[in-house]
C-alpha cells in the first residue's frame, strides 16, 4: 500500500503533538515524505532503507553512520504484516529510546484508521457511480443491473420517492475554513469526516427493511431514495415521507446545528422512472430554497413546476412588463398585498383582515395596481398573468 504524502504528513502532526519531538515519515522508497522540516521532504533516507531491507529497528547515533539520516531512532510501519514505510524520531537515542516502540503502535494504528477510511471510501464511491448511472438511466441490460444492485443491498424495483437534501450555508462556512492561506491537510480531511458524519446520521433514520438509498450529491446534498409503500393512499404515503424527513432535519440541527432544505420529487414505480423523481425533486428544492421552506413537493408546485427552465432574460422582461415594479413601488406593499389576495382565494375581507388594513383601503391597492399594470388582480383572466410574474419575481 502506498501511503498518500497527505496521510503521512496529517500523522507526523498528529504523533508530534503527542510526543513534542521532530517526527519523519518514510516510504517504501526511503523518501522522506512528510517532516516537520520540510527542507527534508524528497531527501533518500540511508537508514529507512536499512528498515525496510532488514525490517527491523535501527537505532542511529552518529548524523555520519547514513546518507540522509540524523541521530534517532528509525522504525518499520507494518499494515496487514507487511512494511508500508518507516516511521523516524529525531533526537539522542538515549532520550527518545523508550518512545521507539509507542511511536511505532500510534503510527500503526492511524495508518490503519487511514487503510479502512480509503477501503470505505473506495466502496462508497463504487456505490455513488452505481446509483448515479441509475438515476441517469445508463443501463441497457435491466436485468444485469439490477443484478449489480444486489452486490449494493439496493433492490432497483421497489417503489421510491426521490428526496433531495441540501445543507444550508454548508458550502460558504466550508469554503471560507478550506480556502484559508494557513490551512493544512487535516482541515481538508476534517471535512470529509464531517460528510461522512452527517451521511450516518441520515441513515441511522432509515429502518434497514426499508432498503433507502441515500449518496453524497456535490458538495453540500445528498440524494435520498426513499422506500415507499405504493398500495397506501397517497395522504397517508406522503405523511410517512413528511415525518422521515423532518426527523432528519431535527437530528442534523440538534446534533450539528446544521439547517437543511428537501425537494421530493413523484412516486416511481419502475426503474427508468427514478430520474424523473430525482429532477423533480431538485425543481421543488430550489422552490424551498427560495421561499425559505423546510421541503416541499414537487406535486404541490403550480408554474413553478416548470419556472426554472426558462431563461432569466425571458423572465426579467415578463415581470417588467406585466407587474412593472418600478412604478409599482408608489403603492404601498404592492406585491405583499398582491400575494395576499391570491393566497385567500381573492376574498376582500380575509385579505383585508391578513393585511391589518381597511377593506376600502385594499380596494384602492388594487385599483391603483390595475391602473400602473394595466392588469387588474381582481380580473380572472388578468390575475393569472400577474401570478406568475409574482412567481418569477419571487426566484429574481
Amino acid at each position: 500500500m502506498l501511503i498518500p504524502k497527505e496521510v503521512a504528513q496529517s500523522i507526523v502532526h498528529e504523533t508530534e503533538a503527542i510526543m513534542n519531538r521532530n517526527i519523519n515519515f518514510m516510504d517504501e522508497e526511503a523518501r522522506i515524505i512528510a517532516s516537520l522540516n520540510a527542507g527534508r521532504v524528497g531527501d533518500y533516507h540511508e537508514g529507512a532503507a536499512e528498515v525496510l531491507r532488514t525490517k527491523q529497528k535501527i537505532v542511529i547515533s552518529s548524523p555520519d553512520t547514513y546518507q540522509g539520516a540524523k541521530p534517532g531512532i528509525n522504525l518499520p510501519v507494518r499494515l496487514h504484516d507487511q512494511v508500508v514505510g518507516v516511521i523516524g524520531i529525531t533526537g539522542d537515542p538515549e532520550d527518545v529510546g523508550q518512545l521507539g516502540e509507542l511511536l511505532q503502535r500510534i503510527t500503526e494504528i492511524l495508518i490503519k484508521e487511514a487503510y479502512l477510511e480509503e477501503q470505505i471510501e473506495l466502496e462508497n464511491q463504487a456505490r455513488q457511480t452505481y446509483v448515479k448511472e441509475w438515476i441517469a438511466n445508463r443501463f441497457e441490460d435491466e436485468k444485469l443491473f439490477a443484478a449489480r444492485g444486489w452486490m449494493f443491498g439496493i433492490n432497483i424495483y421497489k417503489a421510491r420517492v426521490a428526496v433531495l437534501l441540501e445543507m444550508r450555508g454548508f458550502q460558504e462556512y466550508w469554503h471560507e475554513r478550506v480556502d484559508q492561506a494557513d490551512v493544512d491537510v487535516k482541515e481538508e480531511l476534517n471535512f470529509q469526516r464531517y460528510r461522512r458524519d452527517l451521511e450516518s446520521l441520515i441513515s441511522k433514520h432509515f429502518p434497514e427493511e426499508n432498503e433507502h438509498v441515500l449518496i453524497q450529491e456535490g458538495s453540500s446534498a445528498y440524494i435520498l431514495l426513499l422506500s415507499v409503500n405504493e398500495q397506501k393512499e397517497y395522504e397517508k404515503r406522503k405523511e410517512t415521507v413528511s415525518a422521515r424527513i423532518s426527523e432528519i432535519q431535527q437530528a442534523l440541527e440538534v446534533t450539528y446545528q446544521q439547517k437543511s432544505v428537501a425537494g421530493v420529487g413523484r412516486l416511481c414505480r419502475t426503474p427508468e422512472e427514478v430520474s424523473r423523481s430525482v429532477e423533480e425533486a431538485e425543481r421543488a428544492l430550489r422552490f424551498g430554497m427560495d421561499h425559505e421552506r423546510a421541503f416541499y413537493y414537487f406535486e404541490d408546485l403550480g408554474v413553478e413546476s416548470f419556472m426554472y427552465d426558462l431563461p432569466e432574460a425571458f423572465r426579467q422582461d415578463f415581470i417588467r412588463r406585466k407587474l412593472n415594479p418600478s412604478r409599482l413601488e408608489a403603492v404601498p406593499e404592492s406585491l405583499h398585498t398582491l400575494e395576499t389576495f391570491y393566497q385567500h382565494q381573492g376574498s376582500i375581507r380575509e385579505t383585508a383582515e391578513a393585511l391589518h388594513i381597511h377593506k376600502n383601503t385594499l380596494q384602492y391597492r388594487l385599483r391603483k395596481i390595475g391602473e400602473i399594470t394595466g392588469y387588474d388582480p381582481r380580473d380572472i383572466n388578468d390575475s393569472t398573468l400577474i401570478q406568475i410574474a409574482l412567481a418569477f419575481y419571487k426566484i429574481t
